[in-house]
């Protein structure tokens, strides 16, 4: 025998239909907002991992990864708009006097758009750092900025290195 509701011409509900559609799209939102949560240091990891680089995370809950033997620092700052200022940097300490230093490290950032060199000193001791920055907005735009920022920080390390010996 089949049942009379399964053979039945008569609509289902309105009532359950609204329930039925409410709950489904509390679900699809729940997903897609357990999705949109995903940090953006998490994303920097996931992608630096499946580079091939094996990122720590430092005293300061910075990501820690080296690029050609160079150890470079990510790190992420909520900015409040739904997305994150995202700045890779590496930092030297240098025997270059101070001045000396702070001249080519403005002649540097002259002649760059999305880097920035900055001199300091702690004394005795004066450092440099070398950094790109750039909005997180999504995982796609995060992973290719750090794509870039993997090809440019050794470049732009070397670069700084030949200015500061010439002369």
């Amino acid at each position: 025998t089949v049942s009379r509701s399964f053979l039945s011409t008569k609509p289902i509900k309105t009532k359950n239909m609204k329930k039925l559609s409410l709950v489904l799209l509390l679900l699809a939102g729940t997903f897609f907002t357990l999705q949109a949560q995903q940090s953006t240091q998490d994303i920097i990891r996931s992608y630096l991992k499946s580079e091939g680089y094996t990122p720590t995370t430092d005293e300061d809950g910075h990501i820690a990864f080296k690029v050609q033997g160079i150890t470079c620092y990510a790190i992420a700052r909520e900015v409040g708009i739904g997305c994150n200022v995202v700045q890779v940097t590496t930092a030297f300490k240098t025997e270059i006097p101070y001045e000396k230093l702070l001249e080519k490290s403005n002649a540097f950032n002259r002649n760059k758009f999305i880097a920035k060199c900055i001199a300091s000193r702690s004394n005795p001791e004066n450092y440099y750092s070398i950094s790109m920055e750039f909005i997180s907005d999504n995982q796609a735009n995060t992973e290719t900025q750090i794509a870039y920022s993997l090809q440019l920080i050794p470049i732009w390390v070397e670069e700084f290195k030949t200015m500061v010996a010439e002369e």
